[in-house]
């Protein structure tokens, strides 16, 4: 498979715009989370915007190796002061991120070993936060 640029790059800028927004979700959840077990939601919920921090900074890296400038817009963002509304809002960005990812690594061939691993390693940090929020909620079935 060859490297197509062209099609990775704006993904990429999607991607980072995506991390930027989820990063400003948690934080701005940590925030008002109010209901059962806020203050420990609260906690995780700033833990896991630092890896959403990363995943940006990686996008950012990669983006600038490839010759890109990259994006400063920021993604949709959803919140919600219900502690367990504010898990299951996550839990859909999360799961939406892992198939956005799997996508984004479809594309990128394996002999491209920086990028590929840096988008496998956001992917597998995504798919930590899925599961982290499914045993939150305590089902794998929720459906929105």
């Amino acid at each position: 498979m060859a490297f197509e640029k062209r099609k990775v790059v704006p993904l990429m800028q999607e991607g980072l715009e995506m991390e930027y927004a989820s990063q400003i979700q948690y934080l701005t959840q940590a925030a008002i989370t109010t209901g059962p077990y806020a203050e420990a939601l609260m906690a995780r919920f700033k833990e896991i915007a630092q890896d959403e921090m990363e995943h940006a900074d990686i996008l950012r890296r990669r983006l600038a190796a490839l010759g890109e400038t990259p994006s400063t817009k920021v993604g949709d963002i959803q919140i919600h002061p219900d502690s367990m509304q504010a898990v299951k809002i996550n839990l859909k960005y999360e799961r939406d991120t892992v198939e956005f990812y799997r996508k984004l690594l479809n594309l990128i061939p394996h002999d491209e070993v920086i990028l590929y691993e840096a988008i496998e390693h956001v992917l597998e940090d995504s798919q930590e936060h899925v599961e982290e929020l499914e045993r939150l909620i305590g089902s794998k079935s929720v459906t929105f």
